[in-house]
């Protein structure tokens, strides 16, 4: 029985039936290996899922079937299927029980041992591995069985050493049995292990001997016979050597091998060990007086002393082994990676308590090491290596919060304020500690981020006084930590900055006097520098600016630049360094400050490059004068680069060419000192550090800086082609470099290797680009919030990768490279500083620009130019005088292949752009030729990119060029035989498909398909790693057009994976060595990936490739290869895209689980990927698949990496999918989040970090534990866990912020529904108070944000126990008391700001109704305005002071904003008038200026100096305030909204108040009517009305004011504003109606309902309001009627309001398109339109109305024949039609006769009209006719009881209107209506002859109707009933004569239609009688005494309440002996 945990599935493995070896051996060879995979494939996927139960009760099932493959062809047992067999055996024994265990390994052992060792190879090999990993898991069983097995592998080794993988495996299984036995091997033994793998460190193969150092490993830290001075010395000598490898997984064994020695070495110890006597050859003589055998010999003892290490001593040992003389860069890397896994191995709180002697030993017996000193690549080399090792290891992985305050203490205390030194004898760290203990304190602020405030003085401080160190690296260290400083406290920003102002006024005027030195120019520097970068911050934090200081840094530069020639050459080099340095910094203020200077600015530029003159060629300098001109101009080029990168908008076309001929100027300067080989004196130098060689490529750097930028900027086409020819000549000249002396001599002696390891930080001048596999991007490639560089999918990113990359990387960049990096690095990056990204050396960074020059220049070249300059570097390539110099030709090829491919990486992305252009036959060819001599070479990274070039050149040249570079590239892989060369080629052939196309390359793809097949199947492992990346790319490109050789690629692939050539563990030394470093499995992974593209949504349809590739995946995702993972984990994501029922997902999230946490980023993001595809399917499936441990490790990878997006969108995703049905389980997750505790002291075993792939089992159990605990009970003590984890710290603030920020967001999507929080109130409003009162502002503020929310959800629920009061009253105290310190001293702007909003909607949302019970919450509010009232220079909120202009605007718009927001709420909320009204009056003004002051900072020019503004933050000079526009704008663009609306609504309160204030009356009230025209509007009305017109314009989208759901609150508040009294005549003026008609239009045609309704009232308004409205026509002289331009305006806003209908109702314009589903908001809108239609019209001349209301008929009767608008449009309409037809007849009785005729008419054709649609539905049957047909009868009535005035009596319409009537009542849908119709009819009769006529008409027609006998059926029974009452009602109407001859009609036709003995309906017909009776007594009695006697029984009896009628009368009979009722043809009424 199968002991399966888990759930059954489709995908649950079942196990496989017993091993058929009759069948295997029947089997080819191919398909036995297929058959064996999938066999131990399906078992080990069935032993992964048993519990102990079913592991013991399968041990015996494995034991049979995996015992026959000791018998199976070794041909078969290749390396999968040895470890699958391995991996089983170690799952069935990683259980508890194993009563096979022995039985196992004995027969294995004695296997092993048949036959001779050096026989069978592949067979032992097979057993060596499986015995290894048995004892990996179970040799603490066996124990006795491990010198047996030992001493077999001893025997075997000694015949492996022609075969790599064989020995390799020997010694990781020895490795594997000492890890679980060695403390109880024997010594001898061990010690023959020890020499055989000391031995092995030294083999060929580096495979070989990183197990032989891991076999060291573990025999050192399992045994104790080696733990002693001798045997550490030899391991720490082996270590040494092994560093030296070139190989990264020899160094990375040998690092940890050496770490974990380190970490073994303890206290000093004395044990004792037994040790055996040793045997003698011969017996031992026997002893006569003993009898028996002799005893056994007695061991002796030894006394053993253990090596002794402390902490320190450690520390000193790796120290001394980095800083020993003569060590190669590898040896130092190597240390390095040492030092990571020795920290690894200490635990957190060993590294935390001992975190000053690490920084001391790295810093000052490294970093200050002499022997690193005196050579700047090791001094660059180092730095690296311990910012890695102090930022990103220990600062990322081990310092939580707690530990990073105390590093940060540590590094201030005991290093940054040692200096200067105060005290004689005082450590003083050196410069270069002094600079490596910034770097590190500025990781730690920028990791810290806010919560670095609680130490910022102390920093502060410490910053200030390292910055006057003399040395320029430090200097700029500290100026990065103090813009990082700066940044998370800008509070300090006008502090440190007011403070290096004043110190630098203060070096300069020591500079100029007597005791001037260096040490004063070099702080003078500092100090400028340090202004310079903090300045460029002034635009991220505007709050905190001061524009005082801006104006005092440029006023001082340009003294200083002015000044500098009265100074000697020393003095005015430091003026004028600090003076461009400080205009640099301005720069970066942006074009709003710098545009105010430019004129300036190009002055002193022009003075500072100046054109050369002829005399300068002739007179003679010296090196010193050329130096400071070299110098001079390389300074004011920074200014002009910092100018360009900040502020393009200002390059018009006539500064680029005054730039472009400074820059010229410069080039020619420079030429002519290139010209004069100028020698330099060594006594008469600039700078000691600075040779004039080093000025001159310093300022050919800055020049080809700003050609670039310019050219960027579009101001680049007039540059000249010689430029091209200097940057060729610079990068590709084989002469033109200088070669440091330590590469010549290296050169020379023949020790070159590559140009990538030479370490001298020049390289022959190689670029920089190539950075590895990857490459760097240039500026055309770079995009906002990308990487730097794009990356290699070979690039791995690791702790080992990240110093390995350092060892082919010979140019590495330092910030004091060039401070002009730190400007446009303003803004912090999340995660890690990319090294690579620092600026070069001046040396390389001008190759680097010349580079980038030229591919920006070439394309832009004629033909000509662009052959000639092709030709010089192709000549330059093939240069004879590279030969003699190696190194020379490799960096030039480098640079070539570099500029080539990025040219054409130019022309082929610039797909809309065609400037970039090479079309030229002839210039393709050249190119075509350098790419394929470089594309055979033997460097890997060149070769890589010049295969991808010549893709791209194909892809320019067209189809028949392509056609001959494929057969150029086959014929030369049949050629050429040489690895590299076919690599490269393959690799062409990969890149031409991918680029050409997969359509376009179709003729070629069974060509290059079957050429790269072939090489992947070649033995050499560089030729068919570079085949299959090849193949591939080759599948990507292809798509579906490659799906017809999927089968027989996988095929291969899988043949490939099962191979023994095609992976590291092969025999050959030379495979084995090249395979570790192309990894097989890797790219083979890449092209299943690749494959699983090409099947798509195929995959389904393809079973057998499915299940291969399904099979590959899941063993390659056990491999120990953490890249070939993670390339399966992106194969299996792929896959469950296209086939997700065929995969098993439950699996997939169960196996990336442990990858979340990983060390290695790589695999990390590819499970956080895995998880967020799956995630954005279904969420809960994911947790439910991967359990509920996964939330767990969740959080805990977001708080080690919070900048992580991967994880942010998996947490997001969540919360949307469930933020509402588990909305209570998210208030504990947060709150879980916000509590939990971390223990982070722990501690790793010895084995290594980076070799596991998963991480530390143990790694956050609790956390997780405590996690889940908080989802079991969400109403409990969140927090109970932490009480059992000791030591722990809260999670990082980002993490507790984004939980914050979680929070928040769930609350909005229960915003409509917050029933389902109320239970958890409590808990989240405690959770906003605790963060408003943390420590950290970022806390504080998003703490304060969730109050507000709270507010904004909870604030208007009540309460559930006390219906009468608000939910949130009780929290009242706690809401204040957060708010009270949102103004505390230590607060921020931003924190009062948001408070401000809070305590308005406090108020606004009725918490508390009564003003007197508001307490501290309107206090604040009152107070925060009384503070905004007084004049002074600083606003005081609380306890805080507000200093920055820009801070005290943003506070009083919040001020306002808040009190504006009160205002707008008390139109709905009574109570709040009490709050507001005794403050309107000062209000109003204030917000009234502050609309003025927003209008004037966004449309008003920016004015000259001296004039002023008057601001919300008090005067200031209008040239400066401009500087800050952009930063004071935004404040305002928050808050101009809420103003406005504010000041609309109060129109309705207090309109003269407003008018006062928008007059700018000073508060003068003149009471009058608000709604009187003036002529002239308000001095304040054009503001308001401007920044609503503004706002409206703006397109969203685009720079806009305001959102599109501002639009309908702008809308409305025009609406209350453009009042007579308040807008005067001045909209009507031509230029300001056309525009605003323009602007109506777009919003009718553009914006919904919601903007068209309070647009209508606006058009209605402006239109009734028009001073031309409702006057008559002017004329000319002859009479005639003129339209004028007020009439025109008016017809404009009217054909508005028709715009608005034919938009909905297309049919009013004549319009095909159907008409717009009717909603509310249609009926809304059409009523209001046609209501201000009528309103409107009133408004016009009388001759134009007339036309007017033909028109309205128009609209009308096409909404009438618009079958949608029945049920409710027309009924809507009906009153407003009413209304026009009495405004149609009252503007009859003013008009002339013909007007009158015409109205006639039209009135006429529109009855008939009506009258007609009443013919033409009284049989439709299609739906709405019934609702038609009840409206035109409606109309009817409307129009005849509107109109009847002046309708004619004669007309025939009469007849068909009554006739049309009558009809009606044969339909029962349309009979109640009818019969409403007749009735109204027959009421109003008697008011006109037309009615009296129409009423003749009906009312025969009704009695006929009630008597006809058709009608007693079931289908009309009631119409009787409708006649009858129609009669009564008739009947009630009339009065005196006309009475009792319509009684005499009526009565009979009631009686006669009593038909019914129903009481209900004879109580009917009894109630109607008395009505009539009621109307007049005397007429009823005659006409009663009138009729028949049976009637009158009839009556009596109806009268009397009797039920039946007399059953003695028969009904026939009866209506037979009545007699008829005949009635006349006229009635006498």
């Amino acid at each position: 029985m199968a002991h399966v945990s888990g759930p059954v599935s489709q995908f649950t493995p079942t196990l496989p039936d017993e091993l058929d070896i009759a069948k295997l051996n029947s089997l080819t060879a191919d398909k036995q290996h297929v058959y064996l995979f999938t066999w131990l494939s399906d078992l080990f996927k069935y032993l992964e899922l048993l519990d102990e139960d079913g592991s013991t009760s399968h041990q015996m099932f494995v034991k049979n079937e995996l015992g026959k493959f000791i018998s199976v062809s070794s041909s078969v047992l290749t390396r999968p299927i040895r470890t699958l067999v391995g991996r089983c055996y170690k799952e069935i024994y990683s259980k508890n029980d194993r009563k096979t265990l022995f039985d196992v390994v004995n027969e294995l052992l004695i296997a092993l041992n048949t036959g001779k060792p050096d026989k069978n190879i592949d067979s032992k090999f097979f057993l060596v591995h499986v015995i290894g990993d048995i004892f990996s898991v179970a040799g603490d069983s066996i124990m006795a069985m491990a010198a047996h097995g030992i001493l077999s592998f001893m025997r075997v080794l000694k015949y492996s050493s022609s075969a790599a993988g064989y020995r390799t495996t020997i010694f990781r299984s020895l490795a594997q049995i000492f890890s679980m036995t060695g403390s109880f091997v024997d010594e001898n033994l061990a010690r023959d292990v020890w020499k055989q793998a000391r031995n092995g460190t030294s083999d060929k193969s580096s495979l070989v001997r990183a197990a032989a150092l891991d076999c060291l490993r573990e025999i050192f830290k399992n045994s104790s016979y080696f733990n002693n001075h001798s045997d550490s010395e030899n391991l720490k000598s082996i270590v040494m050597k092994a560093f030296d490898s070139p190989q990264i997984c020899v160094r990375k064994a040998a690092a940890v091998c050496w770490a974990s020695s380190l970490s073994v070495a303890s206290t000093t110890t004395t044990t004792v060990v037994e040790v055996a006597p040793k045997k003698s050859k011969k017996p031992p003589p026997p002893n006569p007086d003993e009898e028996g055998p002799s005893p056994p010999p007695q061991p002796t003892r030894k006394v053993v002393e253990h090596v002794t290490y402390t902490f320190e001593e450690t520390l000193e040992q790796l120290s001394g082994a980095y800083t020993k003389p003569g060590v190669s860069a590898r040896v130092r890397a190597g240390v390095a990676e040492t030092y990571t896994e020795f920290l690894y191995l200490c635990g957190t709180a060993e590294i935390e308590s001992q975190y000053l002697a690490i920084v001391k030993s790295m810093l000052d017996n490294i970093l200050s090491s002499p022997n690193i000193v005196n050579h700047r690549f090791k001094i660059l080399t180092t730095r690296r290596h311990i910012q890695f090792l102090l930022n990103d290891v220990i600062g990322q992985q081990f310092l939580g919060e707690n530990g990073r305050l105390t590093a940060v203490k540590i590094l201030v205390n005991e290093f940054l304020k040692n200096y200067p030194v105060v005290m004689k004898g005082q450590y003083e760290p050196s410069k270069y500690a002094l600079a490596g203990a910034v770097g590190a304190l500025r990781y730690l602020i920028e990791a810290l981020g806010s919560a670095i405030v609680s130490m910022q003085t102390s920093i502060r401080d410490a910053l200030l006084l390292v910055l006057q160190h003399p040395n320029y690296t430090v200097q700029i260290a500290t100026c990065s930590c103090i813009r990082a400083f700066v940044l998370y406290v800008p509070s300090q920003l006008v502090h440190m900055t007011t403070t290096m102002m004043n110190n630098l006024n203060r070096e300069l005027a020591v500079l100029k006097g007597r005791r001037s030195s260096a040490d004063v120019a070099g702080r003078c520097v500092g100090y400028a520098t340090a202004l310079s970068i903090t300045i460029g911050i002034t635009n991220l934090r505007p709050q905190y600016a001061s524009l005082d200081l801006t104006s005092r840094i440029f006023s001082l530069a340009t003294s200083l630049l002015k000044g500098s020639g009265e100074s000697d050459v020393l003095v005015s080099t430091t003026q004028i360094q600090v003076a461009w340095t400080l205009i640099s910094g301005l720069m970066s203020l942006g074009p709003n400050f710098v545009k105010l200077h430019l004129s300036q600015l190009l002055l002193l530029w022009k003075s500072a490059l100046p054109k050369p003159l002829s005399k300068d060629s002739v007179v003679e300098k010296n090196s010193l004068e050329y130096s400071f001109l070299l110098h001079v101009r390389e300074c004011a080029l920074s200014s002009i680069l910092a100018f360009l990168q900040f502020n393009a908008r200002l390059l018009t076309s006539d500064v680029s060419k005054r730039l472009v001929v400074m820059l010229q100027n410069t080039s020619t300067f420079l030429n002519l000192i290139l010209a004069k080989k100028v020698v330099e004196d060594p006594t008469m130098r600039l700078s000691s550090s600075l040779h004039l060689v080093d000025y001159e490529m310093m300022v050919r750097r800055r020049v080809f800086q700003c050609y670039i930028t310019l050219i960027d900027t579009q101001h680049g086409e007039g540059l000249q082609a010689d430029i091209l020819t200097s940057a060729v000549s610079l990068f590709a000249d084989p002469d033109n470099y200088t070669s440091p002396l330590s590469t010549t001599i290296a050169s020379s002696a023949g020790s070159y290797e590559s140009v990538w390891e030479v370490a001298d930080n020049y390289a022959y001048g190689v670029c920089s680009v190539i950075r590895g596999f990857s490459t760097a991007k240039f500026g055309f490639e770079k995009k906002q919030g990308e990487d730097e560089e794009d990356r290699s999918w070979l690039s791995t990113d690791s702790f080992t990768s990240r110093v390995e990359l350092m060892l082919h990387e010979p140019t590495l960049g330092a910030l004091e490279h060039d401070y002009i990096y730190l400007l446009n690095q303003l803004e912090i990056k999340s995660g890690l500083v990319p090294w690579q990204s620092y600026p070069k050396s001046s040396a390389t960074a001008v190759i680097d620009y010349a580079i980038e020059l030229f591919i920006l220049l070439l394309p832009l070249q004629t033909e000509k130019i662009q052959e000639s300059i092709l030709e010089q570097v192709a000549s330059f390539l093939n240069s004879s005088s590279l030969q003699k110099d190696p190194g020379r030709k490799a960096a030039v090829t480098a640079n070539v292949a570099v500029a080539l491919s990025g040219t054409l990486k130019l022309i082929t992305g610039d797909k809309r752009n065609h400037r970039h252009r090479l079309s030229d036959e002839s210039v393709l060819k050249i190119i075509m030729e350098m790419l394929r001599s470089i594309a055979v070479k033997e460097d890997a990274y060149v070769r890589i990119i010049a295969a991808d070039a010549i893709g791209r050149l194909s892809a320019i040249g067209g189809h028949q060029f392509t056609g001959v570079q494929v057969k150029h590239t086959v014929d030369e892989i049949v050629k050429n035989r040489d690895p590299n060369a076919r690599a490269g080629l393959a690799l062409t052939l990969g890149s031409i498909h991918s680029h050409v196309g997969g359509m376009a390359a179709g003729f070629h793809l069974k060509t290059i398909a079957s050429i790269l097949m072939s090489l992947s199947n070649d033995p050499h492992p560089t030729v068919h790693f570079w085949a299959m990346k090849a193949l591939s790319t080759t599948m990507e490109s292809a798509g579906l057009t490659y799906a017809s050789y999927a089968p027989s690629t996988i095929g291969m692939l899988c043949t490939l994976y099962l191979s023994e050539t095609h992976n590291e563990e092969c025999m050959s030394i030379l495979s084995s060595n090249l395979e570790v470093e192309y990894s097989t499995v890797r790219v083979l992974t890449h092209c299943i990936d690749a494959l699983i593209g090409v099947l798509g949504p195929d995959l389904q349809d393809h079973p057998k490739n499915r299940e291969l590739i399904s099979l590959l995946i899941q063993e390659i995702a056990n491999e120990d290869d953490p890249f070939a993972v993670v390339e399966a984990i992106k194969c299996y994501q792929h896959a469950l895209l296209f086939a997700p029922q065929y995969f098993d997902t439950r699996g997939f999230c169960q196996k990336i689980a442990k990858y979340i946490n990983s060390p290695v980023k790589d695999l990390r993001d590819a499970a956080i990927d895995g998880y967020y595809q799956l995630a954005r399917n279904d969420v809960n499936s994911v947790f439910s698949y991967a359990g509920r441990a996964l939330e767990g490790h969740i959080w805990l990878a977001y708080d080690t990496t919070p900048w992580h997006e991967g994880l942010k969108s998996i947490i997001s995703t969540w919360l949307a999918q469930t933020g509402v049905t588990e909305a209570r389980l998210w208030v504990a997750r947060c709150q879980a989040v916000l509590v939990k505790l971390v223990a982070r002291k722990r501690m790793r075993s010895a084995k290594s970090h980076s070799q596991d792939i998963t991480p530390d089992p143990d790694l956050g159990d609790e956390e997780v534990a405590s996690f889940a605990a908080s989802e079991d009970e969400p109403g409990g003590k969140i927090g109970d866990s932490n009480a059992k984890m000791e030591g722990g710290e809260p999670l990082k603030w980002q993490t507790r912020v984004f939980a914050l920020n979680c929070l928040k967001e769930m609350l909005g999507m229960n915003k409509e529904v917050p029933g389902n929080l109320i239970a958890r109130i409590g808990d989240i409003i405690r959770a906003a108070f605790s963060a408003s009162t943390s420590s950290v502002l970022e806390m504080r503020i998003i703490g304060v944000q969730l109050l507000d929310d709270i507010l904004q959800t909870f604030g208007k629920t009540p309460d559930p126990d006390f219906p009468d009061s608000a939910l949130l009253e009780q929290y009242q105290a706690q809401i204040a008391s957060a708010l009270t310190l949102a103004f505390s001293s230590d607060s921020s702007p931003e924190l009062a700001s948001e408070a401000i909003n809070v305590c308005a909607d406090f108020i606004a949302n009725g918490v508390v109704r009564d003003v007197s019970r508001m307490g501290r919450i309107l206090k604040l509010l009152t107070n925060a305005l009384d503070s905004c009232i007084t004049e002074g220079d600083e606003l005081t909120l609380g306890d805080l002071k507000v200093i920055s202009s820009n801070a005290q605007v943003m506070l009083k718009l919040a001020i306002l904003s808040a009190w504006a927001e009160l205002q707008v709420a008390g139109i709905e909320q009574d109570y709040l008038l009490d709050v507001t009204m005794p403050l309107v009056k000062s209000l109003a003004p204030l917000w009234s200026s502050a609309l003025k002051e927003f209008a004037q900072l966004r449309f008003e020019p920016d004015l000259g100096p001296g004039s002023g503004t008057m601001t919300l933050s008090g005067p200031v000079d209008n040239t400066y305030s401009s500087g800050s526009k952009d930063s004071v704008l935004q404040f305002y663009e928050q808050s101009w909204l809420k103003l406005v609306e504010a000041i609309a609504s109060l129109i309705d309160q207090k309109p003269d108040l407003v008018i006062a204030a928008l007059d700018d009356r000073n508060g003068t009230v003149i009471k009058g009517n608000h709604n009187e025209t003036n002529d002239e509007p308000t001095a304040f009305f054009f503001v308001l009305f401007g920044v609503c017109f503004e706002a409206l314009v703006k397109a969203p989208g685009g720079d806009i004011m305001a959102s599109r759901d501002d639009m309908p609150v702008i809308l409305n508040a025009l609406k209350k504003i453009l009042l007579p009294s308040i807008c005067g005549n001045s909209l009507y003026q031509a230029a300001v109606f056309t525009e605003m008609i323009d602007l109506f239009d777009r919003i009718i045609l553009t914006e919904g309902y919601h903007c068209q309704e309070p647009l209508i009232e606006i058009i209605k308004n402006l239109c009734i309001n028009h001073p031309a409205s409702n006057l008559a026509f002017d004329t000319d002289i002859n009479g005639n009627e003129i339209v004028t331009d007020g009439l025109n305006q008016m017809f404009e806003l009217l054909r508005g309001v028709i715009l608005i209908l034919t938009q909905i109702y297309p049919a009013v314009a004549d319009l095909p398109t159907n008409p717009k589903p009717i909603t509310a908001e249609v009926i809304t809108t059409t009523k209001q339109a046609m209501d201000a239609f009528r309103d409107m019209m009133e408004s016009f001349p009388l001759s134009m109305r007339l036309d007017l209301y033909a028109i309205y008929l128009h609209i009308f009767n096409c909404l009438l024949d618009t079958p949608a608008c029945q049920a409710a449009v027309i009924p809507a309409l009906l009153p407003n039609l009413k209304s026009v037809l009495r405004n149609v007849v009252k503007s009859c009785t003013e008009s002339d006769s013909e007007s009158y005729g015409q109205i006639l008419q039209g009135l006429r054709s529109f009855f008939a009209l009506l009258i007609a649609t009443l013919d033409q539905t009284s049989h439709a049957q299609y739906k709405d006719a019934v609702a038609l047909r009840k409206n035109c009868l409606l109309c009817l009535v409307v129009v005849i009881g509107s109109c009847e005035q002046i309708m004619s009596t004669n007309d025939s319409l009469i007849e068909d209107c009554s006739t049309a009537i009558i009809e009606s009542f044969n339909n029962p849908e349309v009979a109640s209506v009818a019969s409403q119709c007749a009735k109204s009819l027959l009421i109003t009769s008697s008011r006109g002859s037309f009615t009296q006529m129409l009423g003749r008409k009906l009312l025969p027609q009704l009695v006929a109707l009630a008597t006809s006998e058709l009608l007693l059926n079931d289908e009309g029974e009631d119409m009787p009933k409708l006649v009858c009452d129609i009669l009564v009602a008739f009947i009630k109407s009339l009065d005196g004569e006309r009475v009792a001859p319509a009684m005499a009609v009526c009565i009979p036709v009631i009686l006669y239609s009593i038909k019914d003995d129903e009481p209900e309906t004879l109580s009917i017909q009894r109630r109607q009688l008395i009505e009539i009776a009621g109307v007049d007594t005397v007429s009823f009695k005659s006409v009663v005494a009138q009729i028949s006697p049976a009637q009158r029984l009839q009556l009596e009896r109806l009268m009397r309440s009797q039920v039946a009628i007399d059953p003695s009368i028969d009904g026939e009979d009866y209506v037979h002996s009545t007699p008829s009722i005949q009635l006349k043809t006229n009635f006498a009424f």
